[in-house]
């Protein structure tokens, strides 16, 4: 094998792994929604407490992005995601032995701080190797290849609950966290070098606040900021509500939640294909400004079939939500690393922070007010699109900005 032919072939295996370890991160946030009802019954909690499993995920995703971004700007992407992925093996066991509500949201922020490199890292390293236009679609690419494992999650996590137990559904994350270590520790090579070559020793070793800073004075930087928190923050809400909503009120069981959670799955991947194929043709802010459409139609839907009591109400709102979050997020990424090259992966953690405490806010105002009036999850949802409407504003307003 020539030397060229072995370098492709550790490259496609190093997507492989990137796609892999993408899929563990939507599995492990919405994976474990299908247990809630049996965690409140084992527990004895109510609903404002067993939903605290997706906030103090987000929390501890907020914390660690903004840790581990810089770090693997300074250190190197491999470390840090050989690291990361250790600490979520370690809380994932930890979960599946939990003895009570309050150890079970303390062993979850451990999970959550490790899998938060599932988020931040495979993007990164797509962004180190490939140009703006061309990371995006192969971000969409490799988003729609790893959503074959979120489109089961639920199913998988709820038929597991109603069957066996909730706890060995943490214990296969566990035994997920462990096979993916081996294979970054074998085939992920160092990228850091690939999107530092053309910086300057001082531009790379930019201090962790310095490269907050000069990220916050970007106008472009603080709209993509807020168009990804608000796409995104309607998505937690989502997660954070719809269980309360299909199973407590619609009489939904565990596996039913999951098959009908497929729809949102499903428009994801949907956004992720199309955004794939034309996001080279029509640019990246031509493709987030395609993208509104479903996301402004989604949420006006809601409150459209909100008198209806059958699940499609719930989840087809929600399907059009998701297919624009999968149009718009690999683009979205792609742009915010893109307006420091040197600080990408200080990017791809402040704006992954940023999503998370809009999310942590809005799941907790869901967790709090849902039991009274299943609308308020609209009302949280509404106020989401209406903030990625307002980043798209603000980015367009940009002197700056990407062309349109």
């Amino acid at each position: 094998m020539t030397e060229s032919h072995k370098s492709e072939s550790i490259g496609r295996l190093l997507l492989l792994v990137l796609i892999g370890v993408s899929a563990i991160g939507p599995v492990t946030m919405n994976g474990v929604l299908s247990a809630n009802s049996e965690i409140m019954q084992e527990f004895s909690v109510d609903y404002a407490v067993v939903q605290a499993v997706v906030t103090v995920y987000l929390v501890a995703t907020f914390v660690s992005q903004l840790i581990l971004g810089p770090l693997a700007d300074r250190i190197g992407r491999r470390p840090v995601m050989i690291g990361a992925m250790s600490i979520f093996v370690v809380g994932s066991v930890l979960c599946s032995l939990a003895s009570s509500m309050e150890w079970l949201l303390v062993f979850r922020f451990v999970q959550g701080f490790g899998a938060a490199v599932c988020v931040l890292l495979p993007r990164t390293v797509v962004r180190d190797i490939y140009p703006v236009d061309k990371a995006a679609s192969m971000i969409g690419y490799m988003t729609t290849a790893m959503m074959v494992a979120p489109l089961f999650g639920p199913f998988a996590g709820g038929w597991i609950t109603d069957n066996y137990s909730w706890r060995l559904m943490y214990a296969g994350l566990a035994f997920l966290g462990i096979v993916f270590v081996l294979l970054a520790y074998l085939f992920q090579y160092e990228t850091l070098a690939d999107t530092n070559h053309a910086q300057s020793a001082v531009e790379v070793d930019v201090p962790f606040r310095r490269s907050i800073i000069e990220l916050l004075k970007s106008r472009r930087f603080q709209g993509y900021m807020a168009l990804q928190a608000g796409a995104v923050g309607g998505y937690f809400a989502f997660l954070a509500g719809a269980p309360y909503v299909a199973m407590e009120n619609r009489g939904l069981s565990a596996s039913q939640f999951g098959l009908w959670f497929m729809l949102v799955a499903v428009g994801y991947l949907i956004g992720n294909l199309i955004a794939g194929r034309f996001s080279v043709r029509v640019g990246a802010i031509g493709m987030i400004r395609i993208g509104l459409i479903p996301m402004v139609v989604g949420t006006l839907m809601f409150w459209v079939l909100s008198g209806w009591q059958h699940p499609a109400a719930l989840f087809m709102p929600m399907n059009l939500i998701a297919i624009s979050n999968g149009m718009s997020l690999p683009n979205l990424v792609s742009l915010a690393m893109s307006v420091r090259p040197e600080l990408a992966a200080s990017a791809s953690g402040l704006t992954g922070s940023a999503q998370i405490s809009c999310g942590v806010a809005l799941t907790l105002i869901v967790g709090i007010m849902l039991p009274r009036a299943d609308y308020w999850l609209y009302v949280v949802i509404s106020f989401s699109c209406l903030l990625a409407i307002a980043g798209y504003l603000i980015a367009r307003s940009s002197p700056n900005a990407a062309p349109h």
